[in-house]
């Protein structure tokens, strides 16, 4: 039997027919679980914070969904990151620690596995029928579904967001676990963000469900919760990535990364600073691309190649707004409410720009960036 038969016949059909059982079930009798008033669980949100930065030593297994409302346009090469902040990803994961975890994405006759192992990672791709192993470390990645998962995203700001304040929120239950609620504020005016709610299990610290909220909106623009969450340690079985057999094609790399191609094609030196802002040198030896600015007003600026570059610009002008830059430049903006994204261009440099902060700090940066045009 085929690799891919047995990943996607074998366990994706046990999965497929638990969804379809619960749906019916759902159908069938009033949902009363998540009406159920959550008692308060009294946690100081300091506290709670503080479990959840410890909480990546708690194993997990569950199903998960994430969906954004942020409609960004496709862009060259980054197609598969636009479309996880603009519509909706379903996700299988389970974790037993940092270096051994599983993350599937399931869409509509197709799988997309990520195995993290001790010793290096492997996809598998269901619809390519490939195994790919990546040996090496990933210090500059683009952003992908397991970073969507309720407890990667929340740790992940929350720890780029040591200063900001955070406020009590009423328990919610979320997949059968009463969990607790805190409310992150960001300190910082130019960032969208206007809050980031939180829900995580009281005991262990593990985020369950996290929405975030635009300035001047009512609704979330960005959800990630769990549908089904098991606090323990899963099969090490599920954690080993398939071996490669006949008929499966396989691909045994180091470390691939837009970013890092990048850097390799054209290692330009980025500005110290920028509006402002100060480049964080995040990664050492990475010349393409880096970090300005603190917490949630943070934004990422790479240098582009020429061809990808003026496939970027393209996209984003037709989609976005024309700034007005020297002449002699060019410059264009999408903001979509969380997410704003500039690219500018000038003779022998291009640049993409993206974080989740206001189109008026992006404007700042384009005059930055344009500044002695010829």
């Amino acid at each position: 039997m085929g690799m891919g038969h047995t990943v996607v016949s074998a366990q994706g059909l046990r999965r497929w027919v638990l969804v379809a059982a619960v749906v019916a079930v759902l159908a069938a009798i009033p949902i009363v679980i998540n009406v159920w008033p959550a008692r308060a669980t009294g946690v100081d949100p300091g506290a709670l914070r503080a479990r959840i930065a410890a909480s990546g030593r708690q194993p997990y297994h569950g199903y998960a969904q994430s969906s954004g409302l942020l409609g960004l346009p496709a862009l060259p090469n980054l197609t598969q990151v636009t479309a996880l902040l603009s519509g909706t990803t379903e996700m299988r994961a389970w974790y037993a620690a940092k270096d051994s975890w599983r993350v599937d994405v399931l869409g509509p006759g197709t799988e997309n596995d990520v195995y993290q192992t001790p010793g290096a990672q492997y996809i598998w791709d269901y619809g390519d029928n490939r195994l790919t192993r990546i040996v090496g470390d990933q210090p500059v990645r683009l952003p992908r579904a397991a970073d969507l998962t309720p407890p990667e995203l929340v740790r992940r700001v929350l720890s780029i967001s040591a200063g900001d304040r955070v406020e009590p929120l009423a328990s919610r239950r979320v997949a059968g676990v009463t969990a607790a609620g805190l409310r992150l504020i960001p300190a910082g005016p130019d960032t969208t963000v206007a809050h980031v709610d939180v829900w995580a299990d009281p005991a262990t610290g593990l985020p369950v469900q996290a929405e975030l909220t635009a300035k001047g909106g009512i609704r979330p623009v960005f959800i990630t919760r769990f549908l089904e969450i098991h606090l323990d340690a899963p099969d090490p079985a599920v954690l080993t990535p398939l071996a490669p057999r006949d008929g499966i094609g396989f691909v045994d790399t180091e470390a691939p990364d837009i970013l890092s191609a990048i850097n390799r094609r054209r290692p330009v030196e980025l500005p110290s600073s920028v509006a402002g802002q100060p480049r964080r040198n995040a990664v050492p030896g990475l010349t393409a691309a880096d970090a300005y600015g603190k917490g949630l007003s943070s934004f990422v600026l790479v240098a582009l190649p020429g061809r990808f570059g003026a496939a970027a610009y393209q996209q984003i002008a037709t989609f976005g707004t024309k700034l007005t830059v020297p002449s002699g430049a060019d410059a264009a903006l999408i903001a979509t409410g969380l997410v704003s994204v500039l690219i500018t261009r000038a003779p022998g440099r291009t640049y993409l720009v993206a974080g989740m902060v206001r189109p008026a700090l992006l404007r700042r940066v384009a005059a930055d960036l344009t500044e002695g045009t010829p």
